[in-house]
């Protein structure tokens, strides 16, 4: 059924076209915008209620499920229907506590795991030659880990070598792992042989240029400067000092950032040669306007530009704004006071402003020259009203740009809350 009401309106709206069409299409585009977001509707309730039934604890036997050691407790909000009514409880359920025989078991992981993660590079524990990785805890596992050492002169509870010479038969020395897990606690020895640590060539002598280095420093902390040494067992040393190499970093971002400047100085370029163009277009028909006006009561087109442009340097005078078209026009009455040919001033105005109906104006005014006087005024009144029906095709182009352009933000709004909704329901079909 057709609401007269509304096809009225779509003839007033679009007064060159059929109003039927436009009314048949507004309704087509509407019930697909509706169906669309009532399937959409329909996919979130249904996620929504597939959410709900995957995070309900409760079971229909009255029980709740405790989750694993690993994976924390969670809080649940009951209704308890006694003799007072609905009470609303929440409820804290804990983890599982693993059992004596599971904590056993596990136990004997944590320590196989151990023997192997504190070797830090070391061959084995039979032959330790530099630093162990002791850990505090294991991926994995519930223990809590402590160190202590049998000899902390030998190798500390960090895991650090402490002696100062070691033989070359080694030396013998425990670590002790506590592993805590709540009240229970177990303790394992793990022996180990402490070696002294074998350098290359290339190792020994950076380490004896370190101390070589050291060993002037502290020689004489009240001096100046510090004379680096200029040999070594008899090899010379060529000292140079590495600097900042922040500047090498830093130069191709500064590349980066002069084309970057380039390019947005040239899009605002750009835009500026757009606003100017709109700008031109929105100003012609008034502009046209007033050189009818002007021209029908007995102005010359010459004398009209003069007028128009005295007329806007004067706003301009008072504080008005800048208009690109009327300064074009003020170009032109300076050319027609300097004596400049009306054909030749018209044609270069229609050049400089470099739209379509300036470039049609200036062709009537230059033919008006060659024919005379008296098709001007009717050329113009067509002029005006074609700048008219233009302008007001461009502006129902840009309200239908613009509604085409909310539907992105809108798809945008609706993405993310399916996947707000979705998160949660994934994370509990994962854990199911």
């Amino acid at each position: 059924m057709i609401d007269k009401q509304r096809m009225f309106l779509f003839s007033q709206l679009f007064p060159r076209e059929k109003a039927e069409q436009k009314y048949e299409s507004f309704y087509r585009r509407k019930r697909r915008l509706l169906i669309l977001m009532g399937a959409a509707c329909i996919v979130v309730i249904l996620l929504l209620c597939i959410s709900r039934e995957e995070k309900r604890n409760l079971s229909e036997e009255g029980t709740l499920q405790r989750k694993e050691w690993n994976e924390g407790s969670y809080e649940v909000i009951l209704q308890g229907n006694g003799i007072y009514g609905k009470e609303r409880m929440v409820l804290t359920v804990t983890e599982r506590r693993l059992t004596q025989e599971e904590l056993e078991a596990l136990k004997t992981e944590a320590v196989q795991r151990l023997t192997s993660e504190i070797l830090n590079g070391n061959g084995s524990l039979k032959r330790v030659t530099h630093r162990l990785l002791l850990p505090g805890y294991l991926d994995g596992l519930p223990f809590q880990i402590s160190w202590e050492s049998s000899n902390a002169q030998i190798i500390n509870s960090r895991g650090e070598i402490t002696a100062e010479e070691i033989p070359e038969d080694g030396l013998s020395v425990s670590l002790y792992v506590s592993l805590s897990y709540e009240e229970s606690s177990f303790t394992e020895e793990i022996p180990l042989w402490v070696y002294p640590e074998r350098m290359t060539e290339e190792e020994a002598y950076r380490k004896e240029l370190q101390e070589l280095l050291l060993k002037i420093d502290r020689e004489n902390p009240e001096e100046k400067e510090i004379w680096l040494p200029e040999e070594m067992d008899g090899q010379p040393i060529c000292w140079q000092e590495e600097l900042d190499k922040t500047i090498f970093i830093v130069i191709p971002f500064l590349v980066m950032g002069m084309i970057l400047l380039s390019f947005s100085l040239d899009r605002k370029l750009y835009e500026k040669e757009r606003k100017r163009e709109k700008e031109i277009r929105r100003a012609y028909p008034q502009f046209v306007s007033k050189l009818q006006l002007l021209i029908g009561a007995g102005m010359t087109p010459r004398t009209a530009f003069i007028r128009i442009g005295r007329e806007y340097e004067r706003k301009r005078r008072e504080g008005g704004k800048r208009q690109y078209l009327y300064e074009e026009v003020v170009l032109a009455g300076f050319a027609f006071q300097n004596g400049k040919a009306e054909t030749e001033v018209y044609r270069s105005f229609g050049r400089r402003c470099r739209e379509r109906e300036c470039s049609r104006l200036s062709f009537i005014l230059a033919e008006n020259l060659r024919q005379g006087n008296e098709k001007l005024l009717s050329l113009l009144a067509e002029e005006a009203e074609t700048v008219l029906l233009e302008q007001r095709y461009r502006a129902r182009k840009y309200g239908e740009e613009a509604g085409t352009k909310l539907l992105f933000p809108m798809l945008i709004m609706l993405l993310v809350v399916m996947f707000l909704i979705l998160l949660p329901a994934m994370g509990s079909f994962k854990k199911g």
